[in-house]
């Protein structure tokens, strides 16, 4: 009986292991498509295609699988078989081209699930393969490498597009609104991106669905999804200046329930640039991120999900103040935390109909204290306190696959805690939004939409939006929009005062600018004033309506090619501008209103596939910014400068003039992205180009004019190498600014930095 068991059990496991499936790939034009990666989602089972793009993978027993193929070139894709007994499945797979983005889908442009190809609005879609081979630690190195997008330091690792600081630009995680800026930027260093799924880049106006802060565009994050089954990794890094990173990511997913908890720690030693100053240009410093996601569904027509993220980070620094004529060593030590909490419940009554309710609360918070060193005795403390709520409703009608309707209404408050505030402050605002979205025929796109804002403070406003596509020809697409916007000086740009622990800088609102510009004179901590803080006004509303009109061209599958003019006109432009230099080598910025104020100019971004497993990208922005105010003028000779050679007065040329202070005329990028699948590694060069800007008025006569007044331009070459260990373990290595390169106005930079790291999947997992 034993004997006659074991004889079935062993039969049973022969024939499990005899079952296998086999295919051939190919490309669009049916050519082979070598050493594509194939993978059984669910196994440890995977194998790469031969130079025939032929695949065998055994060892499989009976049921339903998936496979997921993908390579170099090409959109990788999914496809379901099912293996019974006695059968081996012949597959036929066409992987499509790349350049085409046929798998891309978008949730930003429009509140809604598009594929790219479908919407008339340039979207940028960066997958999180593409973040992971970079070797990035933080959002502002992804962002840095982006077409048309400009990392400045002016207070924190800010982000400019089209020409606009990051007022304008919204800053989204999984759909929702990141607090906390400072001087209206959103530090972007304060976001990990391990738990990436991938970042969407609207360029242009998107007011008409997500307020004013979106006049410039609107930058997504969206973080990854559990998995089929339990899912871990374990990935960490190492870097010059004592910097390490360590990340975890566990997931599982069933038919009903999907949960992940991704854990970032970041540890940096920090750098000095300034060897005249005791505090460092960038101190040492201690980040956690936690980011759990929850979703169940009910049925079919019911799913609740809920999304939560803490950040908290402490940095350590040293300062010299001097008090009544004798220099004193304090201690500079400061914690900052944000967080959030998203439930969402959507429902889907049917296919035609979508509802979806979304309440965000979340929180941002700011500590710094300084003490004697001498006896621990307390100098100066201060905190800053915001927090927001939202609560949202959106509803989205399918009348067919050319037709789609969303309306959406919400309510937020927000409140405001800080040190020097005599109150706290608080707003209110109500707003409602509609759009449609229609295609007359295959080669017209079209979105029509409008938002209406009221304020408990200021006037209500509306901001429409148009946005028109045609494919002209098969390769040549078409792309236009117009929106219009408006935005009121907040509390921040009005009373802020806030010194960064960790970079040094500080930034004043402009009705307190004057103020606390005395402060630091008599602490000993200004340098050299840049512009009288006796003449800075408080600031006022603004407003703005922009253009974009855009050519997409694929004459080849090999060649993709996007040119995009663009022209933002804004009244009372809200600026942040450095009012004077610390010891430090930081600055010291406020707020101004610019009269009339123009940015414009042409994106052009360029991908070429030189072979199947190398691709090369060439992206550059030129921009002109410029004050109208100033420029009439110039025109009119009412502007002077003094030449230091000869003593003599001269007028201000146009060709002299430098339009806004910190915006670059000309930047660029350019990659290189070589894959070989054979022997599983990738190698990626990466270039940055940023040319001279404005730092200041130093001459006292309003514009920026002379080449002392100018940074110099720089280079960047950044390097990745990663290296597939194993199916479950890839070695990273790497540098950043190869060329060693430093420049006295960008903080950001210490010079070369090497890296190097290990990432690990629990075996048997998809990468």
């Amino acid at each position: 009986m034993l004997y006659a068991l074991f004889l079935s059990q062993f039969s049973n496991e022969l024939s499990a292991q005899a079952l296998k499936i086999e295919g051939t790939i190919t490309d669009e034009r049916g050519q082979p498509a070598s050493y594509a990666n194939v993978l059984v989602i669910g196994t440890d089972k995977g194998v790469t295609a031969d130079e025939k793009g032929n695949f065998l993978i055994k060892g499989l027993e009976a049921g339903e699988y998936r496979l997921r193929i993908s390579r170099i070139g090409a959109s990788a894709i999914e496809e379901r078989f099912e293996l019974m007994e006695g059968a081996t499945p012949q597959l036929q797979i066409s992987l499509p081209n790349a350049n085409k983005k046929l798998d891309e889908v978008t949730v930003t442009a429009t509140r809604t699930p598009r594929n790219v190809e479908d919407v008339p609005l340039r979207v940028d879609v960066i997958q999180g393969e593409q973040v992971e081979q970079m070797g990035a630690l933080r959002l502002n190195e992804v962002l840095a490498e982006q077409m048309g997008l400009q990392i400045t330091s002016d207070h924190g690792t800010g982000l400019q597009m089209q020409g606009l600081d990051s007022d304008y630009i919204l800053i989204l995680i999984d759909g929702e609104p990141v607090i906390g800026r400072t001087a209206g930027t959103l530090d972007l260093s304060r976001i990990a991106v391990d738990n990436i799924a991938r970042i969407e880049i609207i360029r242009g106006p998107s007011s008409s669905l997500y307020g004013s802060e979106a006049m410039a565009g609107v930058i997504n994050i969206i973080t990854k999804e559990g998995t089929s089954g339990f899912d871990a990794s374990l990935r960490g890094r190492y870097r010059s200046f004592n910097t390490s990173d360590l990340s975890t990511t566990l997931s599982y997913r069933n038919d009903k329930l999907s949960a992940s908890l991704f854990v970032d720690r970041l540890f940096s030693g920090g750098y000095d640039l300034t060897e005249e100053s005791v505090s460092m240009t960038s101190p040492p410093f201690e980040a956690y991120t936690f980011n759990p996601k929850v979703a169940y569904r009910f049925s079919d027509k019911v799913r609740l999900s809920v999304n939560g993220r803490f950040y908290t980070e402490s940095q350590e620094n040293e300062a010299d103040i001097i008090l009544d004529g004798e220099t004193v060593r304090i201690d500079d030590n400061g914690q900052r935390q944000d967080w959030n909490l998203m439930p969402t419940l959507e429902l889907l009554p049917n296919d035609k109909h979508r509802i979806q309710l979304r309440s965000y609360t979340t929180g941002y918070e700011t500590e710094t204290a300084l003490t004697y060193q001498n006896d621990g005795a307390l100098y100066d403390e201060n905190f800053f306190n915001q927090l927001f709520n939202r609560s949202e409703v959106q509803y989205d009608w399918y009348l067919n696959d050319r037709n789609i309707i969303t309306l959406g209404g919400g309510h937020t408050i927000e409140t405001v805690d800080a040190t020097r505030y005599a109150d706290v402050n608080n707003f209110r605002a109500t707003y409602g939004f509609a759009q449609y979205q229609f295609n007359p025929n295959k080669r017209l796109d079209m979105v029509v939409g409008g938002r209406f804002d009221t304020h408990s403070e200021y006037a209500s406003r509306f901001s429409p939006k148009l946005a028109v596509g045609y494919e002209l020809k098969d390769w040549i697409k078409l792309q236009a929009s117009l929106g219009g916007g408006y935005k009121a000086p907040d509390f921040r740009q009005l009373l802020l005062n806030f010194t960064n622990p960790t970079a040094g800088y500080a930034v004043v609102g402009s009705s307190i600018a004057q103020e606390q510009m005395a402060e630091f004179t008599e602490r000993g901590l200004i340098a050299n004033v840049l512009i009288d803080p006796s003449t800075i006004e408080t600031i006022k509303a603004e407003s703005s309506i922009a253009y974009n009109f855009g050519v997409e061209l694929t004459p080849t599958d090999k060649l993709t090619v996007n040119v995009n003019a663009f022209r933002n006109e804004i009244d009372n432009l809200i600026n942040a501008a450095p009012i004077a230099r610390k010891t430090n080598g930081q600055n010291v910025f406020s707020y101004f209103n610019e009269d009339e104020v123009i940015t414009q100019g042409v994106d052009l971004q360029l991908r070429y596939s030189i072979l199947d497993n190398l691709t090369f990208l060439l992206g550059y922005q030129y921009l002109d910014s410029r004050n109208v105010g100033d420029v009439e003028k110039i025109k009119n000779g009412e502007i002077f400068r003094r030449d230091p050679s000869t003593n003599r007065t001269l007028a201000v040329s146009l060709s002299e003039y430098g339009g806004l202070v910190n915006r670059s005329r000309h930047s660029g990028n350019a990659k290189l992205l070589y894959t070989n699948i054979r022997h599983r590694f990738d190698v990626s060069l990466r270039g940055i180009y940023r040319g001279r800007w404005g730092v200041g008025d130093l001459n006292g006569n309003g514009v920026v004019d002379t080449e002392q007044e100018f940074a110099q331009g720089y280079v960047q070459l950044n390097l990745a190498i990663n290296k597939d260990i194993s199916d479950w373990l890839t070695l990273e290595l790497g540098a950043n600014n190869l060329l060693d390169t430093t420049n006295e106005f960008e903080p950001s930079m210490p010079g070369r930095i090497l890296f190097g790291g290990l990432n690990m999947r629990l075996p048997g997992r998809n990468r």
